[in-house]
């Protein structure tokens, strides 16, 4: 099955380095540091240069448009302008600790496994071929927070 990942979208990247607030809960600033963790960025989906790179911390409901439950967490982005993640697997994220959450209507969790990164494609076409599955939801396995996002392509 074809599949693709979706980063957050360039528009809310784009506007919470512009403004410095979550642009889901604009109740909720940005703060702005030094990578003292490997992240990835949600936009580019690369590992974050630890003591380096200067990344945005914001809060990112994933559910947002896909379902009523709302589930807001930690982000990060880099801080300046990056290249959002193109094509194919992101290959930063087979060395990351990673569980593939599959949700269906509803946002209902369907089944969440551990990646393998050696069979990564085949575990997300796995699950994306059942039909009470509707996007799968890449989440850290160490901090639990929100990756990226694979929908069938």
């Amino acid at each position: 099955m074809n599949f693709r990942i979706e980063p957050i979208p360039a528009e809310m990247t784009n506007e919470v380095r512009r403004s410095m607030v979550s642009p889901q809960y604009r109740s909720l600033a940005a703060a702005a540091s030094i990578a003292n963790g490997y992240g990835p960025c949600r936009s580019c989906l690369r590992v974050f240069d630890e003591g380096t790179d200067r990344r945005i911390f914001f809060t990112y409901n994933p559910f947002e448009g896909l379902s009523e439950l709302p589930d807001p967490g930690p982000v990060f982005v880099h801080e300046q302008d990056c290249t959002a993640f193109g094509e194919g697997f992101p290959e930063d994220v087979l060395d990351l600790p990673v569980y593939l959450e599959a949700f269906g209507e509803g946002s209902v969790l369907a089944e969440r496994i551990r990646m393998d990164s050696s069979r990564v494609s085949a575990q997300i076409s796995e699950l994306l071929a059942r039909p009470d599955v509707r996007f799968v939801n890449l989440r850290n396995a160490e901090a639990g927070c929100y990756i990226a996002r694979a929908v069938r392509g």
